[in-house]
Parts: C-alpha cells; sequence; structure tokens
C-alpha cells in the first residue's frame, strides 16, 4: 500500500511537471524576465543572437534539458527555460516575473510583508537606515555580461571560446 501512494505521488509530479513544460512545437513561449538573451548555443555565456525583453514572444520548438529551442521572427536560437512561460495568462510586471518563488520569499508573503510593513519596520528601527540604503545601493548596480565573462575568464572559470 504504501509503494502504491508513492507511485500515485510520483505519477501527480510528473503530470504537473510535464503539463508546466512546451510539449509541442509551434507553441508561444512569453519571455518573463525584464531582459535576456536568444543565445546561440545551450550555455550562458554564449554569443547572443537576439536581445529579449519581458513580454516579446517565441516560437517553441523544441526541449533540450533546460534549454530551450526557440525562434523570435526568423532568428532562431536557444533560452533558458526560467526566463519564459508558455502560460497564455502570464502577467507582465514591467520589471520581471518569476513563476517561482523562493521560501523565504513565500513565508514573507504569508507573514503580510509588504512596502507599508517595510515602511512601518524602517520607522520602527531608524538605527537601520544607513544598512538599508547600502542594500538599495547594491540592489541598484548593475554589470555587463561582458564584465562577468572577463572576470570569470580571469578567475579561470570559464574556458576562453565558451
Amino acid at each position: 500500500m504504501h509503494s502504491l501512494v508513492r507511485l500515485l505521488g510520483l505519477g501527480a509530479v510528473l503530470s504537473l511537471l510535464a503539463a508546466s513544460t512546451p510539449q509541442d512545437p509551434g507553441s508561444v513561449l512569453t519571455v518573463t524576465r525584464k531582459t535576456t538573451k536568444l543565445r546561440a548555443q545551450k550555455r550562458s555565456f554564449a554569443k547572443p543572437v537576439a536581445d529579449l525583453k519581458e513580454g516579446d514572444q517565441l516560437v517553441f520548438q523544441q526541449r533540450d534539458g533546460a534549454w530551450l529551442a526557440a525562434k523570435l521572427g526568423a532568428t532562431a536560437g536557444f533560452v533558458h527555460e526560467t526566463d519564459v512561460s508558455q502560460k497564455t495568462d502570464v502577467r507582465l510586471s514591467g520589471q520581471g516575473m518569476r513563476e517561482s518563488y523562493s521560501t523565504s520569499e513565500t513565508a514573507a508573503a504569508k507573514k503580510g510583508f509588504n512596502p507599508q510593513v517595510e515602511q512601518q519596520y524602517r520607522d520602527d528601527n531608524p538605527n537601520l537606515e544607513a544598512a538599508f540604503k547600502l542594500v538599495d545601493k547594491l540592489q541598484a548596480r548593475s554589470v555587463t555580461e561582458e564584465a562577468i565573462r572577463a572576470f570569470l575568464l580571469e578567475g579561470r572559470l570559464l574556458k576562453e571560446g565558451n
């Protein structure tokens, strides 16, 4: 009986996974990240063939692991599965949209953490204002893909040509 329950549970999980991943060539994928790239190869730092922005629509071709072969108009390439959704009712925010959230983010939402709660916390803890400003400054920073690639090459974390 125990193994039957586990088998049924596994079947349910596999069904959910299959439902959330594109299966049919020609289906539409919507970009859910603020910005990303359609790449020539299935690698994070592969040469980009197109710049993508949230809301762009791609035509799914096939899946290869976490990478999806897709087309933007006549331009073909690869996009990571976490950057797109096949849902027709995907909500776009203008600041990127994710379909999964960390446990801590979910817990904060359940506790009612929102901008008003954050402001109240700031008001109640003025000694932390300097720390909040540092966090805001860090979050506002942007590093180009070229700078990240150079850093990885210099540290020998990425091989030349990858």
